[in-house]
């Protein structure tokens, strides 16, 4: 099993599901048929739910071939469009997404914002930034335990709390989304949720 097989085996466990849920909360607001890009889609988890579960135009974009092609294995995903990029790029037209989301991708980006720039981009008017990062804090408590609940691949739940904690904590403290927000004189939010293990943050520009 490579790299991407593994990260498709960890998106398709129960825990993810309710790792990446809130995003689609916050991206319920916006109006039908609205056209949405997740960067750093990886194995293509996200597509899949918001594609059973809204009436969105998705689209997947990763830096990882390998990863694309284990989300091309999704049969919800079947004509999905998936680009591959090159780093810190995004080559679409100016103003063409109502929404571009970001799970588990900006914290391990060193310096983000030339692709936070190209995301303000390719926004349309009152487009959505969502970006979903690990806190690196919380507690693996009975109670995320129940909602979660107990399956065998949920042992990756506890590998990625695991993996993530330093960097999540980094991206914390450096709140690089709401600096962003205020250069651009945009509205930013920020919840906690899964327990506490996750920050979802949102720009509405």
């Amino acid at each position: 099993m490579n790299m991407a097989q593994f990260f498709y085996y960890v998106q398709d466990a129960p825990w993810y599901f309710h790792f990446l849920k809130p995003v689609l909360q916050i991206l319920e607001p916006l109006p039908d048929n609205a056209k949405i890009l997740d960067v750093g889609t990886g194995a293509g988890k996200l597509l899949e739910l918001g594609k059973s579960q809204t009436g969105f135009r998705w689209e997947g974009a990763d830096t990882d071939n390998e990863m694309l092609s284990e989300a091309r294995k999704r049969p919800a995903l079947l004509d999905t469009p998936l680009h591959l990029l090159i780093p810190d790029t995004l080559p679409f037209e100016t103003a063409s997404f109502d929404a571009v989301t970001f799970c588990s991708v900006l914290f391990l980006i060193p310096n983000p914002l030339p692709l936070l720039e190209e995301t303000a981009r390719i926004l349309r008017p009152n487009g959505r930034l969502v970006a979903l990062t690990p806190t690196g804090e919380g507690n693996i408590s009975p109670k995320i335990i129940r909602q979660i609940g107990l399956h065998p691949q949920n042992w990756t739940f506890f590998l990625w709390r695991q993996m993530t904690s330093g960097n999540g904590r980094v991206w914390a403290q450096k709140e690089t989304l709401a600096k962003f927000a205020r250069q651009k004189n945009a509205a930013y939010n920020k919840q906690i949720v899964f327990n506490g293990l996750a920050a979802v943050e949102w720009i509405q520009f």
